[in-house]
């Protein structure tokens, strides 16, 4: 049997191995870096400028008029046909300054590791607007998206994930218009975070503490009410005045904020309480 010469087999390989990569369902952009995200949502055009049209006409009319299909033009042109790791939150500005309307006073709500209960407070209440009840927010939230240097398409397969590069699209996205929130609190500011966390209550690497608390202006914002959540089925590892949480009420005071502090705010408490009924902390009147 005639033996194919050394170099043969290696071209052979080499061949393989490039078939194999480049059909790794589009995991690598031009890099050696195989992403592990989650691809562009599906008809994503879509459900922005549905989003769009929906806030603006039924959700927060008070938002004003808004071109929903050049909003969309507008911020697919930040990250179509780009490298998906190098999309700034510069790039995001014309996106975010043509979505751009007032946030009522008092209405700005901050979160850390209490997002969906933050969510369901904010729609229940309705006195509070956290970033994700904006219309940049609303129309973003919970979706993904990225582009593809190689093509003009969207890649809807895979994007890097949160922390696999610093400025992916949705990672930029979401900081720029963390930037634009916090500049616009005023009034009385309401902080909600997570007294149960398994790392820290309050993060100086999270959005909340890298980003959104440096930009509070102390001329704007009367008060800063932090409320520290528990989550029902865990542990108390902080409170007001303990632990992270004292971290923070340092650097408040020393960027000349008022604030106060509240544990397991009952209102927010007993949004908890919808999905655990029983447990002790829900007792409306407490037995004897």
């Amino acid at each position: 049997m005639e033996m194919l010469p050394l170099n043969s087999h290696l071209s052979s390989g080499v061949l393989l191995l490039v078939v194999i990569l480049l059909n790794y369902t589009g995991r690598y952009d031009g890099s050696n870096i195989a992403w592990t995200g989650r691809g562009t949502t599906a008809n994503l055009e879509e459900i922005v400028i549905g989003r769009c049209n929906d806030y603006i006409g039924l959700k927060n009319p008070a938002a004003g008029k808004k071109n929903c299909t050049l909003l969309w033009q507008t911020l697919k042109s930040v990250f179509a046909s780009k490298d998906p790791c190098k999309i700034t939150q510069d790039d995001y500005k014309p996106f975010l300054t043509m979505a751009e309307h007032d946030i009522p006073s008092g209405k700005s709500i901050f979160w850390s590791q209490t997002g969906e209960l933050t969510r369901q407070y904010a729609d229940i209440v309705k006195n509070v607007m956290p970033l994700e009840s904006t219309l940049t927010g609303y129309m973003m939230n919970g979706l993904n998206w990225c582009g593809q240097r190689s093509s003009s398409e969207l890649n809807y397969e895979v994007c890097p994930a949160w922390n696999e590069c610093e400025e992916n699209a949705a990672k930029s996205f979401w900081r720029s218009a963390s930037v634009v929130y916090a500049k616009k609190a005023s009034g009385e500011v309401k902080v909600v975070l997570n007294g149960s966390s398994q790392t820290r209550a309050f993060r100086t690497e999270s959005i909340f503490g890298s980003i959104e608390l440096g930009n509070l202006d102390t001329n704007r914002i009367s008060s800063i009410q932090l409320w520290i959540m528990d989550n029902l089925s865990g542990s108390d590892k902080e409170s007001c005045g303990v632990g992270s949480i004292a971290q923070l009420e340092i650097a408040l005071k020393h960027k000349g904020f008022k604030f106060s502090c509240i544990d397991n705010y009952r209102p927010v408490q007993l949004i908890q309480c919808i999905w655990m009924p029983e447990h002790k902390s829900c007792n409306i009147c407490p037995k004897n």
